[in-house]
């Protein structure tokens, strides 16, 4: 049995295309393992909370010196290091903003990562992620279709990629796109025609 961890990250509703993604990308995982458990996290219903003057230094803070108040700012990163933790699967989906992620998505992603809690570093000072072994299924949805312009502005991809494998130790990551969906050529058919062939 599979533990999936669905994050949602766009503010559209049922309406985004990423969600469509992701959520046929677990559907399609349902039926090969029917028994699987999903978790789901909506960073548009839950706003993730900024990292402000209060919280870095307990972001910081060994485990062993957590106190009452660190227990308290700390409890969604926790929360949400858990679910990541429990997870054999995660399906990210996530509109494109300004050529990155969406404002949530990197909230969640500042809230995660925390020095000897998703990372440490070996005897030789090598950074070491501690949630390897993972499967990371990302859904990317974009008005323009940056991932095949000239100019190379596609910075989504690479920079989920760089800090799962910097961050987190998680390697295995696999994207699926629909571009282009505010342009003129764009056809609703040719987004059916992507969920159905996943």
């Amino acid at each position: 049995m599979k533990n999936i961890l669905h994050i949602i990250s766009s503010a559209r509703g049922s309406k985004s295309y990423s969600y469509g993604l992701s959520k046929t990308i677990v559907e399609k995982l349902m039926v090969t393992d029917p028994s699987a458990v999903i978790t789901e996290r909506n960073l548009t219903l839950e706003f993730p909370p900024y990292i402000d003057e209060a919280l870095v230094p307990e972001l910081y803070k060994s485990p062993t010196d957590y106190n009452e108040t660190s227990n308290r700012l700390l409890e969604y990163s926790d929360t949400i290091f858990n679910e990541v933790k429990n997870a054999d699967i995660i399906v990210i989906g996530t509109p494109t903003h300004n050529f990155s992620i969406s404002a949530p998505l990197k909230a969640w992603i500042d809230l995660l990562v925390r020095v000897g809690i998703s990372y440490g570093f070996d005897n030789t000072g090598a950074r070491v992620g501690y949630l390897k072994g993972k499967k990371v299924y990302l859904a990317i949805a974009s008005g323009g279709k940056s991932s095949t312009t000239a100019e190379g502005n596609d910075y989504l991809e690479s920079y989920i990629k760089a800090v799962f494998d910097a961050y987190t130790g998680i390697t295995d990551i696999r994207t699926f796109r629909v571009e282009g969906t505010i342009q003129n050529d764009y056809s609703k058919d040719d987004y059916k025609k992507i969920i159905q062939n996943l």
